[in-house]
């Protein structure tokens, strides 16, 4: 049916078309602005033909070298050329989330620990509290020696009545060396109070380095309400 207005349009255009024909084309044409419409976009290409033919002709004397006027286009065949595009766009887009590849959460957890956590305010070699078996490894934590601070650290978290500092900052100076396997024993055993939650956090992060997403999970599902709320979920996203 398309193909026959078509050609009625071509017909109109070309001034071939007569009689009944022609008026009952007329009166589609006052009926149907879309049909109008498309007389106006062949009347144009036409009138652009004719300008790129003059042209050529004028560049060249051989008859046989002018290129054949652009097909008809009509506006119906248009819109359903962009509306193809256009799902074209969608689909790959579509296509590239589902494929692309996701973030690596042990990557993404070596990320959130290459900054170590601050060492602790209270023990920067003026508390003469502390032992100085304690003072010396913090200071070297401080000093960013962290494989001194995790040798001494963890000698010191060994002692059955090591604090919450001593077992955090030891299971940070390994998570620092590279040794997160053996920071998850550290972590876990930080009492609960003011390091916990931090504990938590590093737990986690040494979780997924190790390849253990499974047991990182629920304790970054706990996290989506706390500070740490967006770290958490690009980690969730990245395990899933």
């Amino acid at each position: 049916m398309e193909e026959n207005v078509d050609k009625t349009l071509r017909a109109y255009a070309d001034g071939s078309l007569s009689g009944e024909a022609l008026e009952a084309f007329e009166r589609q044409l006052e009926q149907d602005p879309d049909l109008r419409s498309e007389l106006d976009l062949y009347l144009a290409l036409k009138a652009m033909d004719n300008l790129r033919l003059k042209k050529q002709l004028q560049q060249i004397e051989v008859a046989e070298d002018v290129s054949p006027p652009a097909p008809f286009i009509t506006r119906r065949r248009m819109l359903w050329t962009a509306a193809a595009a256009s799902v074209a766009l969608v689909l790959a887009a579509v296509w590239w989330l589902r494929e692309a590849p996701r973030p690596d959460a042990a990557q993404l957890a070596q990320e959130y620990t290459a900054k170590p956590y601050p060492s602790p305010v209270a023990t920067m070699g003026n508390d003469t509290s502390q032992p100085d078996a304690v003072e010396q490894a913090f200071l070297a934590y401080r000093s960013g020696d962290f494989s001194a601070a995790a040798a001494q650290l963890t000698a010191l978290a060994a002692k059955p009545d090591a604090g919450d500092k001593i077992l955090f900052y030891a299971g940070e100076s390994l998570l620092q060396t590279g040794q997160a396997e053996r920071a998850v024993a550290f972590f876990e055993r930080v009492p609960p109070g003011e390091l916990r939650d931090v504990a938590d956090w590093r737990h986690a992060l040494a979780l997924l380095q190790i390849n253990r997403p499974n047991e990182a999970k629920p304790i970054l599902e706990k996290m989506k309400t706390g500070s740490r709320k967006a770290q958490a979920e690009a980690l969730l996203n990245a395990i899933k």
